[in-house]
């Protein structure tokens, strides 16, 4: 039989059936292909074989695991035989570094596993996004699954940005390691035998330890998976495969969360969020200010005089002033503030707790003042460009000095906002029952 040495380019372009593959899958094979970079290459025509495997368009025929680890397919149709020649696990202070690419290759999910997997993105569909049920249901389904088809003690997902999370990585330097080469899975047999991770595993009770990275399609990666087992040299090579496939499918399941919270969540216009997480964030954080005895504001901005922009210069021209003003009042706030398009022309901010009454005074002038600061280049009908002014007029008020609950805090920043709104315009004015035209501070 003669042999031909093939690089992963070919392999995808030319050999493996690729029309047999569901569209996503080909999309993604695609992807690989337009940025020619080696390891995604190699990283999708494993997994093409490995769904045309699922499929039956290539069968499996010899699996061999020694000095020199290979795995054989020949295609359905013809006699070709496709080898490849896997990388061997490289050790390293009582760890075992494996190549995902080979960890994938040697998964064989039967029915009941992709069950198990299938049921994380069912646990997703299945919460409201708006709520974060959805994402919740993931996680405890991710574990229940992890449990199931691994044995293990524990599965989670601990995100890139941990804070907030409540979640700590297991070991800091490892998670770092893992974050940075995503084409790698981490395995500990024994915490015993790793200097590095026996302390760790003595306080949580666990021997075997396995880290990898929870990647999307594209960009950096999303968190960790990490799985626990009480005793040592639990998983196998089989069970790291399967760890690979549970990291892939939350991946994946993850990334189609964020473009449904996307969907639910952002204004498509302004690319900022809207009314419905506004709404949702303001109960959360204000429930938040509650347990810790903190103070929050919200602030509703609005733009002055609006019509005019449409009347004089169109609709482009009007939707351009508020994508400007959007993206100047989401600059002047902290990272950790929200900004919100309310609904037509007004906006929404909420200061977070603890934030003071003068920090308030403070920001919210910031934001005025930014505002009005801004030179807006539109067109008119007739495409003829033109610099414009905007301002907006703001209603705030505060947590707990004017409202207990997140409807009269509402109220108290409208009726606010309607003293702003009298002329003259431009200008911040804070809650106070009863108060005249003129901006008050608390």
């Amino acid at each position: 039989m003669r042999q031909k040495e093939i690089d992963f380019r070919e392999l995808l372009e030319r050999l493996l059936p690729l029309d047999e593959l569901p569209t996503p899958d080909r999309f993604h094979v695609r992807r690989a292909l337009e940025s020619g970079i080696t390891s995604q290459l190699e990283s999708a025509a494993v997994y093409a074989l490995s769904r045309l495997e699922a499929s039956g368009a290539v069968r499996r025929v010899e699996i061999a695991e020694n000095s020199r680890r290979a795995l054989r397919w020949q295609s359905r149709d013809t006699l070709d035989v496709i080898t490849l020649e896997l990388p061997s696990p490289r050790e390293r202070e009582g760890l075992l570094l494996v190549p995902r690419a080979s960890s994938t290759a040697e998964a064989q999910a039967g029915l009941d596993q992709m069950r198990g997997l299938l049921r994380l993105d069912e646990a997703m569909l299945a919460g409201d996004p708006r709520s974060g049920q959805g994402r919740r249901g993931l996680l405890e389904q991710l574990d229940a699954t992890g449990r199931e088809l691994l044995g293990a003690s524990e599965v989670r997902f601990v995100p890139t940005d941990e804070e907030g999370s409540g979640l700590e990585p297991f070991a800091a330097e490892l998670a770092a390691e893992a974050r940075s080469r995503p084409d790698l899975l981490i395995y500990c047999p024994d915490t015993e035998r790793c200097p590095a991770l026996a302390t760790e595993g003595r306080r949580r009770r666990v021997r075997s330890v396995v880290i990898c990275a929870v990647s999307p399609a594209e960009g950096p990666p999303l968190g960790l998976l990490e799985v626990f087992a009480r005793g040592p040299e639990h998983f196998s090579s089989a069970a790291l495969a399967m760890v690979t496939l549970l990291a892939d499918s939350c991946g994946g399941v993850l990334e189609r969360a964020t473009r449904i919270e996307k969907l639910v969540f952002i204004d498509p216009l302004t690319a900022i969020y809207n009314r419905s997480y506004f709404d949702l964030q303001l109960r959360n954080e204000m429930a938040r200010a509650r347990r810790e005895r903190n103070s929050m504001a919200l602030c509703i901005a609005d733009i002055d005089d609006f019509k005019a922009f449409n009347t004089t210069y169109g609709f482009a021209a009007a939707n351009r002033v508020l994508v400007q003003v959007a993206h100047a009042l989401q600059h002047g706030v902290r990272p950790f503030d929200t900004v919100a398009r309310w609904g037509g022309e007004e906006f929404a901010i909420l200061l977070t707790s603890p934030v003071h009454a003068h920090d308030v005074v403070a920001v919210s002038e910031r934001l005025r003042a930014l505002v009005e600061r801004l030179t807006v280049e539109v067109e008119d009908l007739d495409r003829r460009p033109h610099h414009v002014g905007v301002t907006v007029s703001m209603g705030v008020s505060l947590y707990p000095d004017h409202a207990h609950g997140a409807d009269d805090l509402w109220r108290a920043a409208n009726q606010a906002l309607l003293r702003a709104k009298r002329p003259p315009k431009n200008k911040v004015v804070f809650y106070s029952p009863g108060a005249a035209s003129e901006p008050s501070v608390p």
